[in-house]
């Protein structure tokens, strides 16, 4: 029977206990049908129904929607976004022009899933092995997908959420993302288990009346089993008489009742992959072909569309351990050959090819695999192909062995993996040496420099890069250039302005008149390093020209991660130098750019950043919230948890509101082990100020003389003034004329002068402490005051009991936005109290006022509490009219 005349068989399964899921499925389509999409994700156990949910859910739909469908693949290096482009078909014309960019890609697809019309139903399989770039897909629709016409269906595996899984990861990203729900599919209950037992047993009563005397245990199913929908139905399709010792023994019962040619079909289907074409088997085997409609018509495998597959992955496998080492390697010999004259997807190829122990063919196919996969941003799937060319690479040359190398250091640096990213490029600056390939050996070295960097080594990093520079000295090409900016951004770290000068101004010079894109890569590079240290320790309104220039060139150019660095340091000089309205405006449009992008580590640091910015404003609630936020995320990097945690753990101390010992331990410990004084300086002025709020003036100027053993050796007036008016006042006034004039007022100890500065920089928080530390009675009323007024209550607290050492009273002023409403309640607890008069729930309010629950049981206790009752009907006792 040839494809023309075969039908899909499968074994009908009675969908138990998922009535809830169901229904649930069923309103967020009617959500996504409105405009309000949602991604779902769906998890369970290998076996709990997953795939019946799915297709139950895809059923019920009917024709009122688009279906599309893809899956993941676990049996080779996964190609990137295999789903996506198993969905092209159905999906829209034109989402994946040819060489497209990924992000366009991504832009592309949720224009279309946004347009007005028949919604869309997408489905995601197996996500537990999906590639990088699928991950980053399902990342970008997450945060856009409530306005959108899609529901987006994603099944996972939870038993493989452990650890650092990226799915893991994903999760901490977009849990909090308004679209995005999930699902979880348990066992069958006993009960689940013995009406699946009776309905198999009323489906085989005519085949099986002579095998099988007496029924299977349901209890003893159900023990075994653990109410796996997927192993209960293969026992009992196996026609056991006994509950089997595993799922293994039961698929190879089952198995061994088919015929031989049958069982060789299935040897060829589970070597070809999860997903194998009909007419592979039909080419390899046509004198087995027929055989399939046997393995079809018993439910061991399925067959959809041109596709056959087994009902399960755990069937496959248990069908491909079973085929022998010397059989297996000619099957394997067999799928290349045939994925070649195909059209194959390389990375596939790359594995058939080394299984077959094919190593210049398993070489050639993980290069082009490698390459579409960094292209499309699948970094951990490039290394791997990377990796597999290696290990096949006996014949190749040194230099082509080096290149690899090079390239393998990019991808693992690219994902977090700094120590072997760090031995890959060093085979690589190896192999050039040896071939004295001078530009190589350069470019290696300036790699081995931003490597050793990242890696918290800043003196070893200094060392490769003044190598880099010698080495390409009198070259005159990029890979010179990009050395010597390179060098001038350890300068910019080290807030060495000679230096950065030096060293930006050789680059530019180097690139001047040409108008490529790599030079403009370098030229980008350098606007930012010259630019940020300009506005650190030289002349201020020239460099936020250049790093605006450095921004506006990079986007014209679609450099979206120099962009994206230009938005943080634009950014974070402006919180730095109290500019809050500058800062503001660069992390709100930095923050869009990377969310649009899904530049996330540069979006958390920005988002840091923002933190910061409100706590110096005063905004010590908000700025927990924000910080919270970051934090929460599994993707922030060590040296991105500095700003939030120290945020964090000063606002908490300000407030008092909640403990801040550890989180300021950990400050210190990350800001320290970077060795750099814009993470030192802020992080010895946290701690000394925490110490004051403790009232402990020692501790203080012990943290303060720590830091500034680092930040004396740096010319930033900023930073040097975040921690010298900390030291005793002769250091202080000793270094006052190297501080940024609020800075510079306090170490003189002119409190007055320096709260009037504060004040006009709109940092209010800082011109309370100027007052408080004072020491005069009107500065501490004052500073009293303006506390109170931020919800400031340890630091509040702090100036009470100054003042009452001094045998004086101090006043106490409830915040401005109290004073206006009669029962004290700030704006935000008048909004909350509101709500609760109309009978809200905190659900019904966090949704309502777009903030946390937890955050919204704060507002409640705290209505409560000024409202001095204990209920929430009592609150609208008191507050309602009449």
């Amino acid at each position: 029977m040839r494809r023309g005349d075969r039908r899909a068989y499968h074994v009908p399964m009675v969908l138990l206990e998922r009535t809830p899921a169901l229904g649930s499925a069923a309103d967020y389509l009617r959500a996504a049908t409105a405009g309000n999409g949602r991604l779902v994700f769906v998890g369970g156990e290998a076996g709990v129904g997953k795939t019946s949910f799915v297709d139950q859910v895809v059923a019920a739909a009917g024709s009122a929607v688009h279906v599309a469908r893809g899956a993941c693949d676990g049996s080779t290096t996964p190609p990137p976004l295999g789903p996506l482009r198993e969905m092209l078909p159905v999906l829209p014309v034109g989402i994946w022009p040819e060489d497209a960019e990924r992000a366009d890609v991504f832009l592309r697809l949720g224009e279309a899933l946004g347009r007005p019309g028949t919604p869309y139903l997408l489905v995601i399989e197996d996500a537990h092995w999906a590639d990088d770039a699928t991950l980053d897909l399902l990342r970008h629709l997450a945060r856009r997908v409530h306005r959108l016409r899609a529901l987006v269906l994603v099944t996972f595996r939870s038993e493989e959420m452990v650890g650092s899984h990226p799915l893991r990861l994903l999760f901490g990203d977009v849990t909090a993302a308004s679209g995005v729900r999930r699902i979880d599919l348990n066992p069958l209950s006993p009960d689940g288990v013995r009406e699946l037992l009776a309905e198999g047993a009323d489906q085989q009563t005519d085949q099986q009346t002579d095998q099988q005397a007496d029924p299977l245990d349901a209890d003893q199913l159900h023990r075994v089993t653990g109410g796996n929908p997927f192993f209960v139905t293969e026992v009992i399709a196996a026609g056991a008489v006994a509950v089997p010792r595993s799922v293994r023994d039961a698929v190879l019962s089952r198995t061994a009742r088919l015929s031989a040619p049958a069982r060789q079909v299935l040897d060829l289907v589970a070597l070809a992959g999860p997903r194998c074409e009909l007419a592979l088997v039909e080419d390899l085997a046509p004198e087995l072909a027929t055989s399939l409609d046997e393995a079809l018509a018993h439910g061991v495998v399925v067959l959809t569309g041109e596709t056959v597959m087994f009902r399960h992955e755990l069937a496959r496998l248990t069908v491909l351990d079973e085929i022998p080492a010397l059989g297996r390697r000619a099957h394997h010999r067999d799928v290349l050959t045939w994925l070649e004259t195909h059209d194959g997807e390389p990375s596939r190829m790359a594995f058939h090819a080394e299984a077959a122990g094919q190593a210049e063919a398993a070489r050639t196919h993980a290069l082009l695999a490698a390459g579409r996969a960094a292209a499309l941003g699948s970094h951990t799937e490039a290394g791997e192909q990377y990796r597999r060319a290696l290990r096949h690479s006996g014949s190749a040359s040194v230099a082509d062995v080096a290149e690899l190398q090079g390239r393998l250091s990019f991808e693992l640096y690219v994902t977090g993996r700094m120590t072997e990213a760090l031995e890959a490029q060093r085979e690589a600056l190896a192999g050039w040496t040896e071939l004295a390939q001078t530009e190589r050996v350069g470019r290696s070295q300036r790699w081995m420099s931003r490597l050793t960097w990242f890696s918290g080594h800043t003196a070893r990093a200094w060392e490769y890069a003044t190598l880099a520079t010698a080495t390409l000295e009198g070259s005159g090409g990029v890979e010179e250039a990009m050395a010597a900016s390179n060098r001038a951004q350890l300068g910019m770290l080290a807030f060495d302005l000679d230096t950065t000068r030096h060293w930006a101004g050789r680059a530019l010079s180097l690139v001047e008149g040409r108008t490529d894109r790599a030079a403009e890569e370098v030229r980008v590079h350098a606007l930012n390093n010259l630019g940020a240290v300009e506005i650190d320790s030289g002349d201020a309104a020239a460099g936020w020209k250049l790093l605006d220039d450095s921004l506006r060139r990079s986007q014209a150019a679609d450099l979206h991660e120099h962009a994206a660095r230009a938005f943080t340091n634009l950014a974070a000089q402006g919180v730095a130098l109290h500019d809050h309205a500058r800062a503001g405006a660069y992390l709100a449009l930095g923050a869009k750019y990377c969310q649009d992008r899904d530049l996330d580590a540069w979006g958390l640091y920005m988002r840091g950043q923002q933190a910061l910015n409100r706590l110096d404003q005063g905004g010590s609630a908000e700025a927990v919230l924000i910080a919270e936020a970051v934090l929460r995320s599994p993707r922030v990097s060590g040296v991105s948890r500095i700003i939030p945690l120290m945020a964090l753990a000063q606002a908490h101390a300000r407030m008092g509101d909640a403990p801040y010992a550890e989180t300021l331990t950990e400050v210190v410990d990350l800001a320290y082990g970077t060795g750099e004084t814009q993470r030192i300086g802020p992080a010895g002025a946290a701690s000394a100020e925490i110490a004051w709020l403790e009232g402990d003036g020692g501790a203080a100027e012990l943290a303060a003389q720590r830091a500034w053993v680092v930040v004396d050796t740096v010319t930033s007036p900023w930073t040097r003034g975040l921690v010298a008016p900390w030291l005793r006042d002769a250091d202080a006034a000793a270094a006052a004329d190297s501080l940024a004039p609020p800075y510079r007022a306090e170490a003189l100890r002119e409190w007055n002068e320096a709260a009037d500065l504060w004040e006009a920089l709109g940092s209010r928080y800082a011109a309370g402490l100027a007052w408080a530390r004072s020491g005069t009675r009107e500065g501490l009323a004052r500073a009293a005051m303006r506390f109170d007024e931020l919800g400031a209550g340890a630091a509040s607290a702090r100036v009470a009991a100054l003042a009452r050492a001094r045998g004086w009273s101090t006043p106490r002023g409830r915040r401005a936005t109290t004073r206006a409403h009669p029962q004290g309640l700030t704006r935000r607890e008048a909004e909350v109290a509101d709500l609760l008069v109309e009978g809200l729930t905190n659900g019904a309010i966090a949704d309502r006022l777009v903030l946390s629950s937890r955050t919204v049981e704060h507002h409640v206790a705290a209505v409560m509490a000024k409202l001095d009752v204990t209920s929430r009907h009592a609150v609208r006792d008191a507050l309602a009219p009449g």
